[in-house]
């Protein structure tokens, strides 16, 4: 029920946005300068808004995001009827503001409560089911110069209200618990700049911010990001990073779980390691826990001499890299190549793993050959050049550039296209 909504959601943003942009046809410069028509229900909401503020709403659209657009569609108070939201600036405020509006029994948009934003830029907005009654809420981040911040609107009894309203640099929305509603989990700092996770959740008197003990004091000296997933044999963890080394430089990761008993996010137990913080260490900033593959696990990048060996002189942001599932025995789900600065990552064949070495091509570019040295597997570069190269395939784009690929006799079968399918941006 609550993905069918989303997607409704979505389709709507989708219409919406194809309704304000035109499709085809000559304009003349009147028609241009006039003010986007609304067609349909969203044209009922934003008269009925327009009505309730006695003047004509500016519109207020998500800077980027999943949802795009000004008007939003769910079920805000869980009676199963569908209502609207809209983003929107008006003459009685600075700040960017959240309506919602229901329909009557004549069917007619009215608006029962306006919020006040946190800031006039709005940058994201998306959905969350918190809580057990089939409402969703609303999450809007807004941005300020060098701050984000996050609102949770929750809607009951014709009131809207912020039950969380928090400066934070990253969250994830996730079932971590396994009953079936979502977690809403952000790393936000405390009133002395210190970086904290924590989980919003819903209890007997209403919502409150639960601390989660993610990173030991001792390994880390602070967070870098967070990601959910399931593991392979179910379950839901929430992986951490944070900043480790002397000069804090290095990365590793700690996976959680959720305990029933004690309704507190621990330590996993995991199949795949004894000790997730030595296996996890990186020294490569981009290399964050991510799902990698769009599987819903989420993998651990490591890096370690085992997996190859780099004799560069120039190209020295290359690095071998292995993505890790921990959650299950035989840990390793991909093997290939990391650029540090232009932030992308290259599968490669495993069967090539701890055979292989990556040396400069004297053409500003590298090669990879067999660990002997007498057996080219293949070139790669980035060029800025657009067009066919003679020799040279296109694998992907980053930073206006092509990486392109030229194979050679020892990449045996390995294919263009098998390489383009391994290519991620970071």
């Amino acid at each position: 029920m609550r993905k069918t909504r989303r997607l409704q959601a979505v389709l709507c943003g989708v219409l919406c946005a194809a309704l304000l942009s035109g499709c085809g046809g000559m304009f003349s410069l009147d028609d241009m300068l006039r003010a986007p028509q609304l067609t349909g229900e969203y044209s009922a909401v934003q008269t009925a808004l327009n009505d309730h503020l006695n003047e004509s709403a500016q519109l207020k659209y998500p800077n980027s995001g999943e949802f795009l657009s000004p008007f939003l569609f769910g079920d805000w108070d869980g009676d199963g009827v569908q209502d609207a939201a809209v983003l929107f600036v008006s003459s009685g405020s600075a700040n960017a503001q959240l309506a919602v509006l229901q329909t009557d029994e004549d069917g007619s948009w009215q608006v029962r409560d306006v919020a006040e934003g946190l800031s006039d830029s709005v940058d994201t907005v998306r959905f969350a089911a918190l809580q057990q009654n089939g409402a969703d809420q609303i999450l809007v981040g807004y941005t300020t110069p060098g701050d984000k911040y996050l609102a949770a609107y929750a809607y009951k009894d014709g009131r809207l209200e912020a039950v969380l309203q928090q400066p934070y640099t990253q969250y994830i929305v996730e079932d971590l618990t396994g009953s079936g509603t979502d977690n809403l989990v952000l790393l936000a700092s405390d009133a002395e700049g210190q970086t904290q996770v924590q989980m919003l959740v819903e209890g007997p008197e209403g919502f409150s911010l639960m601390q989660v003990i993610g990173l030991s004091a001792e390994q880390f000296s602070g967070y870098a990001s967070l990601a959910a997933g399931v593991g392979q044999y179910g379950g839901n963890y929430l992986i951490l990073d944070g900043y480790t080394g002397a000069a804090g430089n290095y990365l590793a990761s700690s996976v959680l779980q959720y305990n029933m008993t004690t309704g507190q996010m621990n330590a996993a137990s995991l199949p795949g390691t004894k000790d997730i913080y030595e296996s996890s260490l990186r020294y490569a900033a981009c290399l964050t826990s991510r799902d990698l593959d769009g599987d819903g696990i989420v993998e651990i990048p490591t890096q370690g001499e085992e997996a190859g060996t780099l004799n560069l002189t120039q190209n020295k942001r290359y690095s071998f890299v292995r993505w890790m599932d921990f959650t299950r025995t035989r840990s390793e789900k991909s093997f290939g190549i990391v650029d540090e600065e232009y932030g992308f990552y290259l599968a490669l064949p495993e069967e090539w793993e701890g055979n292989i070495q990556m040396v400069d091509d004297g053409d500003g570019g590298v090669a990879l050959y067999n660990m002997a040295g007498d057996v080219q597997y293949l070139r790669l570069r980035l060029t800025a050049e657009l067009g066919p190269a003679e020799g040279w395939a296109r694998v992907g784009s980053v930073s206006s550039r092509q990486l392109q690929v030229q194979l050679a006799e020892g990449a045996g079968s390995v294919s263009v296209y098998q390489l383009a399918r391994g290519f991620y941006l970071l």
